[in-house]
């Protein structure tokens, strides 16, 4: 790779530290917690369920899973980007509301460094919240509007070392940083009554460990082959600061003209995130790819400001299918490609109205080679369920297009030139 490359690409990191700190969400139940967790990036995984924790691809960059970086062949370097669109249908009892948001989902780098380690860095988005609601009180003739913005970004670099042909293990190291932003606001029917609004805004950041370990054995002749991954993490304390402002105010035209300021404060403390651990199977056949995970994370040690949230521990469960007819055809391009189905049914941290909410889908994709530059082209497309309109609660129909597009290319070696 020549220093222009490597300036091209240093450019799409800093660029892409930008574009994935901003809001990746438009739910309603990202006003909890850390707001929405990011468990999707790639459409490679998107389309297998969002798992493939045990997939170890020396063509695949695969962060939640830092010990398939020694898969990476010698001299090779890897890239790969992507965006995400997500349309979410918000249903309750009485109405909906349809919203819409996109966003540049990933920018990951993955490289050998010796024969038997390998390592990757990049950009993902970790977390984000993105709501807007409205309350009527018409005891007291007023209206109660809620909304809130913002993200967390996870840096990470990552090392692996193969300690067997058959075993590998590796860590991350993250720099997790953003900011939430939430909003309250009453105003009132009479305008003789000051109305009233308030601003919490909590800036995070800290260092995030993330240890695992992937054993990958060939079980005969034909092309078969066994892979079992574990991941885990510990409880990270994270740096937060939290500024507050309660004002009054009163409107004139469509401008807020502020009346008092009853708190102006800046506070230090802490976030507690969650240890979490997940493990996975991935077992290929010839032209068919299977892959199964689980994941459970503590959200119930989850605190900030020493406030929990009344979240409670997570689970899921998701597995895939992939098939690929011919990867070697010349002639028919159709049977090059990757086609892929998954399902995912997650137990999430938010328990509101005494209902652990549910999120289930159904993933599709392809998988599309491109032999003149090695590249990769990959759809997905994820139907899903969020929620339900029983006890109050708001549901959630969501549909999820991603578009990814990873590179593979030579590391540092010099072109000759007749």
């Amino acid at each position: 790779m020549n220093k222009y490359g490597i300036y091209i690409l240093f450019f799409l990191l800093i660029t892409g530290e930008v574009s994935l700190a901003q809001q990746t969400t438009s739910s309603p139940y990202s006003r909890f917690g850390m707001g929405d967790l990011n468990s999707q990036f790639s459409s490679v995984f998107n389309s297998l369920g969002g798992g493939g924790y045990a997939i170890n691809d020396s063509k695949i960059i695969n962060p939640f899973s830092p010990a398939s970086y020694s898969s990476y062949q010698s001299n090779s370097f890897l890239f790969s980007t992507g965006i995400n669109n997500e349309t979410i249908d918000i249903q309750s009892l009485t109405d909906n509301q349809t919203v819409n948001n996109l966003s540049l989902s990933h920018i990951l780098f993955g490289f050998p460094l010796t024969k038997k380690i390998g390592s990757s860095f990049g950009i993902i988005p970790f977390s984000s919240i993105g709501y807007s609601m409205q309350n009527r009180d018409d005891i007291f003739g007023a209206d109660m509007l809620y909304d809130g913005d913002g993200g967390i970004s996870k840096v990470y670099f990552g090392s692996s070392l193969e300690l067997h042909q058959n075993l590998s293990v590796g860590a991350n190291a993250s720099y997790l940083f953003g900011g939430l932003n939430r909003r309250k606001r009453l105003v009132f029917d009479d305008e003789t009554i000051f109305n009233s609004r308030s601003n919490s805004l909590i800036n995070i950041k800290g260092i995030y460990y993330e240890f695992g370990a992937v054993f990958s054995k060939k079980i005969d002749d034909n092309n078969s082959r066994v892979s079992i991954s574990l991941n885990t993490s510990n409880n990270t304390d994270l740096n937060a600061k939290r500024t507050n402002l309660v004002e009054t105010f009163e409107y004139s035209g469509t401008n807020e003209i502020v009346k008092d300021t009853f708190v102006n404060s800046v506070e230090k403390g802490s976030m507690i995130l969650p240890k979490y651990t997940n493990v996975g199977l991935a077992y290929s056949l010839d032209k068919w790819l299977f892959v199964f995970d689980y994941s459970t994370q503590n959200w119930s040690d989850y605190e900030l400001f020493e406030e929990s949230d009344s979240l409670i521990n997570s689970q899921r469960i998701s597995g895939g299918l992939q098939y690929t007819p011919d990867i070697s055809s010349v002639n028919q391009f159709y049977k090059r490609c990757h086609y892929r189905v998954g399902l995912a049914l997650n137990t999430t941290p938010l328990q509101i109205n005494n209902t652990q909410l549910e999120d289930k889908s159904i993933s599709f994709g392809i998988g599309i080679p491109i032999k003149k530059n090695k590249s990769t082209y990959d759809i997905s497309l994820i139907l899903g369920q969020r929620g339900t309109t029983s006890n109050n609660l708001l549901k959630e129909n969501y549909v999820k297009i991603g578009l990814s597009m990873s590179f593979e290319g030579i590391w540092f070696v010099k072109q000759k030139y007749n």
